[in-house]
């Protein structure tokens, strides 16, 4: 079950999971809100995200999750919280775990917020317009995209999955582009302190993007490896 990352849909896994023709059944899954799934409803979490893909996966089986960026934390969630359901998962730049950011960037990002409640107010109590422009100057790209997706968007990049980390008994391989800048890989790091079966692997070159592309190879022979192992167990 291949589950892509924010902002993308299941093509995003198209060419890894084409590698994987000869391995089994391959299930490319657009999230809740992407590509042709409706969306659950307002601010739905990744919780909630993994217990929608549950209620629709085969209960008879045991699947093995792959998920990039936003679709690990769906993995996480799932693996944790329905371990029948979970052979094994992998983390493709993973996220789940909050970035450690520096005292200087915690006080720009305090005075951005309350900069963003200035604007709020100013248009609730005056009618003005300055939450759009906002938005517009200091949202990230996908914030400004996420349309009514935005505040799981924002309860996603808030959360921390660590307490859930802990609880998943499944294998897990852990693969982290050294260039990866949205997800570096000091999370990857962190999460294989946190599962207790992991195996981290450092892609050394990629970025958060093309370890889908160009590193799509690398990540077929790793996986693989990865399942050959479960297999022997």
């Amino acid at each position: 079950m291949w589950l892509h990352g924010w902002g993308y849909n299941r093509s995003g896994f198209a060419r890894i999971a084409a590698l994987f023709h000869n391995d089994g059944q391959s299930n490319l899954y657009d999230l809740p809100g992407f590509g042709d799934t409706p969306m659950l409803f307002e601010g739905a979490d990744t919780e909630d995200y993994a217990d929608a893909l549950a209620a629709q996966l085969d209960q008879s089986k045991a699947h093995i999750l792959i998920g990039h960026s936003y679709g690990g934390r769906v993995a996480v969630q799932l693996a944790a919280n329905y371990p029948q359901l979970v052979k094994a998962i992998v983390l493709i730049g993973g996220a789940g775990l909050p970035l450690k950011k520096s005292l200087l960037f915690k006080i720009k990002a305090a005075a951005l917020k309350f900069l963003g409640r200035l604007a709020r107010i100013s248009d609730h109590l005056f009618g003005t317009h300055y939450r759009a422009v906002y938005v517009q100057r200091f949202g990230s790209a996908d914030y400004r995209n996420a349309g009514q997706l935005r505040e799981t968007l924002v309860k996603a990049v808030t959360e921390d999955l660590s307490n859930v980390a802990r609880q998943i008994s499944c294998p897990v391989l852990l693969l982290y582009g050294e260039n990866d800048t949205a997800t570096p890989p000091e999370i990857g790091l962190r999460y294989e302190t946190l599962i207790p079966v992991s195996r981290f692997t450092l892609l050394k070159g990629y970025d958060h993007h093309d370890t889908l592309t160009r590193g799509a190879y690398q990540c077929e022979a790793l996986i693989k490896s990865f399942l050959k192992d479960l297999n022997h167990d």
